[in-house]
């Protein structure tokens, strides 16, 4: 069983969560705002970055700079960028699960100009705004899927190196994007050397992170997990390889992908943080479609017994 004594780490999560909410009036000038089918978009700049935000109060989904787009502002991007370090090979296909403001996908195609990219959003409104605010712009490789993740995910016939599930904003979690049916949808569209990265907001004293990768263990045999330091998420990492990846394996492999991809930040900072999840005992409850109570389970922090 998992024994979680993070009051430390929850504090300064909420530290970050209260300082990526609060916007100077003075300084934000806002660009855009509307209603969606599904969310209320606002966009606004302060101090050189433009923010996309679904909830005001509670933070901002996305982040580029004006005079840099290709700079991750946050650390959940910047961690997933540990991912292409778990493949043997450069990915030749990669699925992003939720678009946002197109920070990753945008970086993925400077970087891996040949790789062929998927992107599902479910929100028209969304892509139309990341073009029109965001500086996103489709390379000739990446392709623009409007759809539940889900829906594609079960009728595409593609195979993919990475999936990366973003789809999640800072108010709920579909809770149909969590399940262990979900994940057996994703397992048989990768590769068999490829591999998952799930974006997850703790903290990890919450029933929804336990439950979550006692999910995750049900479908594959490899769960890892990447602290996003600095911030309440985490990144979960899985496949179903046979060859385990061990810590020191991956710090090996990370000063390939820092000179490829150029990052102005270090990208074994979050490297070191690895953990191999996928034979800890975890005492949850495995989300199911017909049970998957996410936002009950995301207030109730977990037994520490």
């Amino acid at each position: 069983m998992i024994r979680v004594f993070l009051s430390c780490f929850i504090s300064l999560a909420c530290l970050c969560l209260a300082a990526s909410s609060v916007r100077s009036a003075e300084n934000e000038k806002v660009l855009y705002e509307g209603d969606s089918l599904y969310h209320h978009i606002r966009v606004s700049e302060v101090d050189g970055y433009r923010y996309l935000s679904f909830n005001r109060i509670r933070g901002s989904q996305s982040a580029v700079s004006v005079s840099n787009p290709f700079e991750l502002k946050f650390p959940y991007t910047r961690a997933s960028f540990v991912a292409p370090a778990f493949l043997d090979h450069k990915p030749e296909r990669v699925l992003f699960v939720g678009l946002g403001g197109g920070s990753m996908p945008r970086v993925m195609g400077k970087y891996y100009p040949d790789s062929r990219i998927d992107i599902v959003e479910i929100d028209q409104d969304v892509t139309d705004v990341a073009k029109r605010f965001l500086f996103f712009e489709p390379t000739p490789m990446m392709k623009v899927i409007v759809m539940d993740g889900r829906r594609f995910l079960r009728s595409c016939k593609d195979y993919y190196d990475i999936i990366f599930l973003d789809a999640y904003d800072d108010r709920s979690i579909p809770f149909h994007l969590t399940t262990k049916e979900f994940f057996e949808i994703v397992r048989k569209r990768l590769k068999p050397s490829g591999i998952v990265a799930s974006n997850i907001w703790g903290p990890r004293t919450d029933e929804f992170y336990l439950s979550e990768v006692k999910t995750y263990q049900q479908v594959f045999p490899h769960v890892y997990l990447i602290d996003a330091v600095f911030s309440s998420n985490y990144i979960i990492i899985a496949g179903s390889r046979e060859k385990a990846m061990t810590k020191t394996m991956l710090q090996e492999r990370i000063p390939a992908v820092q000179e490829k991809f150029q990052f102005d930040f270090q990208l074994m900072t979050y490297a070191s943080t690895f953990e191999d999840l996928s034979m800890v005992p975890i005492d949850a409850k495995v989300l199911h479609d017909d049970f998957a109570p996410v936002e009950f389970l995301r207030s109730r922090k977990a037994s520490t017994k």
